[in-house]
C-alpha cells in the first residue's frame, strides 16, 4: 500500500477521509442536480458552489501537510 505510506496515513484513517469526500460530493451533486431538473428551488446556502469550494480547498490544504 505504497500510497498510504507516501501519504503518511493508515487504512482505516484514509477509508474515513476519502468516503466523507465521496458522500460530500455526492449529496451536492444531487442537489445540484434536482435544482437544475426544478429550478424553482433554490441551493442551500450550506451547499452552494462557494461553500463547495472552500470545503474542497480545505480538504486539499489538508492533503497537501499530509506528506
Amino acid at each position: 500500500m505504497k500510497h498510504l505510506t507516501e501519504n503518511n496515513e493508515i487504512y482505516l484513517n484514509h477509508l474515513k477521509f476519502a468516503s466523507m469526500i465521496g458522500v460530500t460530493l455526492i449529496i451536492r451533486g444531487t442537489i445540484f442536480i434536482i435544482h437544475g431538473i426544478l429550478p424553482i428551488f433554490a441551493i442551500p446556502k450550506r451547499f452552494n458552489l462557494e461553500n463547495t469550494y472552500k470545503k474542497l480547498k480545505k480538504w486539499n490544504e489538508y492533503t497537501e501537510t499530509r506528506k
